[in-house]
């Protein structure tokens, strides 16, 4: 297996951003764990799950965020969107140039990133290799069935603003608690007003930040929803004969569903697993890291 670039390795000025990248010492002989990790968060919100992975374990990184055509419609909302199925192809054609499809690993998607996780393993299972994923695992990610697939104009304000306060959150490193329908039927500007009240009565934000800040925080995260929507329309899989692991933080983007969805792909029962946290902090809560790398290292073994 060639080596993998380091995320901390600096890059040449204007050189692409590589799809795949390791966390961790480069290692041949180390047991794969592949994760598909569809931006928002930097990528080294993965690390505290990769350096609790035992040693003989190694976590390699699909950055969804550096595929050109993904990374750019998050920016400009006219842009034709980049559809699961590419974006699987691409992570897929990087995992097998480097030797990762070659034995058994485990794969792993966080957010949407966990619907790209699902194609690729799809992918496997056409080409006669499912087996070389020993563990499917979806952390908070919604699965695209046709219950949860809506238009763009049905995106309800006051769900998108819940999501955007743990986002907030988040990138503050400070969690940001809103009272129990708080936001309830309020449009962007007022339920933004909101967050920015409480935002700053909590110390995320500081006194005196204006609603024009937030506003833009609040567009550039909404846009990536968007992009991220657009991304899955159209796409409604088969069912796999395979188990799914869906793990899902206390909070998480849909609290009310109890398995996102994914009941209806798997034609194996779920293994279902609760953690601490919210969707944007699951990953680096120390409790949650702990989990989430024995999780990863050790796998169903039934998929």
């Amino acid at each position: 297996m060639s080596p993998r670039p380091d995320p901390a390795t600096p890059r040449r000025p204007g050189a692409p951003r590589p799809l795949l990248t390791t966390l961790g010492p480069v290692d041949p002989a180390a047991r794969p764990v592949v994760a598909v990790h569809p931006g928002a968060l930097p990528a080294t919100a993965w690390q505290p799950v990769a350096t609790r992975l035992p040693e003989d374990h190694v976590l390699h990184l699909c950055d969804l965020g550096n595929v050109p055509e993904y990374f750019a419609a998050a920016l400009v909302p006219t842009l034709s969107v980049i559809g699961v199925r590419e974006l699987a192809q691409r992570c897929l054609g990087e995992l097998t140039a480097a030797g990762l499809t070659d034995r058994p690993f485990t794969l792993a998607g966080w957010s949407f990133g966990g619907v790209v996780a699902y194609e690729i393993a799809a992918r496997l299972d056409a080409q006669g290799l499912g087996d070389r994923v020993e563990d499917l695992v979806v952390l908070d990610s919604i699965a695209p069935v046709p219950a949860f697939q809506r238009p763009d104009e049905l995106l309800r304000p006051d769900m998108l603003l819940t999501w955007f306060a743990m986002y907030l959150g988040a990138k503050r490193g400070r969690r940001l608690t809103l009272d129990p329908g708080a936001l309830d039927g309020l449009g962007e500007e007022d339920g933004l007003g909101v967050l920015l009240a409480e935002a700053i009565a909590q110390g995320v934000l500081q006194d005196g930040t204006e609603p024009a800040g937030l506003r833009k925080l609040y567009t550039a995260f909404h846009t990536g929803l968007v992009r991220n929507n657009r991304c899955t329309a159209g796409y409604l899989p088969a069912p796999l004969d395979r188990t799914v692991t869906v793990v899902k933080p206390e909070r998480s983007l849909l609290p009310d569903s109890p398995d996102l969805g994914w009941s209806g792909l798997s034609g194996r029962p779920l293994r279902q697993l609760a953690v601490p946290g919210d969707h944007y902090t699951m990953l680096h809560e120390p409790e949650t890291a702990d989990t989430l790398a024995a999780l990863l290292s050790t796998g169903s073994r039934t998929g």
